[in-house]
């Protein structure tokens, strides 16, 4: 796994909200995605804008085809529920390389 942002403080919130969405992709990487692959790698980038704006990216790489699933799964809701509340949003990209996600929270 490779990490890059700035060091960034989040409101407790925000964090235990950030938490659980790393913890359900970390998750769902290991047991369908990059992570169930021995070539299969996670790349974690943040920013934080002027306006406040903490932007997260989750791309993962190397693992199985990944097809677009035809419904929202437990993960996709449970990450939607937890960002949602905060007044952020959450985009899923699912390239055949592997996943994409972003998410975007207030800070």
């Amino acid at each position: 796994m490779r990490m890059e942002g700035l060091e960034t403080v989040l409101e407790p919130t925000a964090a235990q909200a950030v938490a659980v969405v790393l913890h359900e992709l970390a998750t769902n990487a290991s047991k369908y995605g990059a992570l169930s692959d021995a070539k299969g790698r996670v790349r974690l980038t943040w920013a934080r804008s002027d306006d406040r704006q903490l932007t997260l990216r989750w791309t993962e790489l190397g693992g199985p085809r990944v097809n677009k699933p035809e419904r929202k799964g437990f993960g996709s809701r449970l990450i939607e529920g937890t960002i949602s509340p905060l007044g952020g949003k959450v985009l899923f990209d699912w390239r055949s390389e592997g996943l994409v996600c972003e998410i975007v929270v207030p800070t």
